[in-house]
């Protein structure tokens, strides 16, 4: 099997999985987005060269807690709150492409505010208060695949303006612009058909798309400090897990908090 198939076939079993337990079994998804998270929070940790069990297993604790309701809501909005400051914290820090030393107290912020909060608020999607829930959590999962897709198709074909080459030469204004605008595309036919977001559904079109980017860039920024190729070598054809969730890991939290103002 080439390369090509690998890709392919690994992409689309892990999609199936997910799109399959959002939307038929919140604990199976709990259980999947946990062990994926965990693993994509390991292979962050070796980036950062700080190897340590108790950051999954705090995430998998918490996790168990959102899906029992034991975590109380005050403690959610401080999460929320540290990782959204937290990642844009690190996006300052990455766009100004400055180095910190990676002191101790770096290391405890970026673990546990960047990765492991952001990642709690991917399945905490499904326990909105809404029927709708589920759907949410779907179209924002779809809603990446289709800007990093398109992204790519249209900056291999058009691409000649770099977006940020001191991060990623292969990233173009025109696969961002292209990105963007089938997100839009495929948000406002979802809308059309199942008014999902109401009159919001263009906001979360023009959301999606740079967050999804900006949080590429992050891992990308990870990656070249650690001077690697890929975090992990777990999903053939695609790197780690770490790879693989980026966009959504930086997103989640910033989603969550939209969703709860719209």
């Amino acid at each position: 099997m080439n390369e090509l198939s690998k890709r392919v076939l690994s992409g689309t079993l892990y999609v199936a999985l997910l799109s399959t337990t959002m939307l038929l079994s919140p604990l199976a998804f709990f259980v999947v987005i946990g062990v994926f998270s965990a693993l994509a929070l390991w292979e962050f940790q070796r980036l950062i060269e700080w190897t340590s069990y108790f950051g999954p297993a705090v995430l998998l604790a918490l996790l168990t807690m959102a899906y029992t309701h034991a975590i109380p809501a005050t403690v959610i909005s401080f999460l929320l709150g540290a990782s959204i400051l937290c990642n844009s914290w690190i996006t300052l820090v990455v766009l100004s492409q400055k180095k910190p030393p990676l002191s101790v107290g770096l290391k405890l912020s970026w673990t546990y505010f960047y990765v492991l909060s952001s990642s709690l608020f991917i399945p905490l999607c499904l326990l909105l208060e809404s029927e709708k829930a589920p759907y949410f959590l779907l179209v924002f999962y779809a809603s990446i695949w289709t800007n990093n897709s398109f992204a790519y198709l249209f900056g291999s074909r058009f691409g000649k303006t770099k977006l940020f080459p001191a991060l990623s030469p292969k990233k173009s204004w025109e696969g961002y612009f292209g990105g963007a605008f089938m997100t839009l595309l495929f948000l406002f036919t979802v809308e059309q058909n199942t008014l999902l977001f109401g009159k919001y559904w263009w906001i979360v079109g023009l959301f999606i798309p740079l967050f999804a980017t900006v949080g590429d860039l992050v891992q990308s920024y990870f990656k070249r400090r650690a001077k690697v190729k890929d975090s992990g070598s777990l999903l053939p054809g695609h790197g780690g897990f770490y790879d693989r969730m980026d966009s959504v890991i930086y997103t989640a939290p910033f989603y969550y908090l939209l969703l709860k103002l719209i």
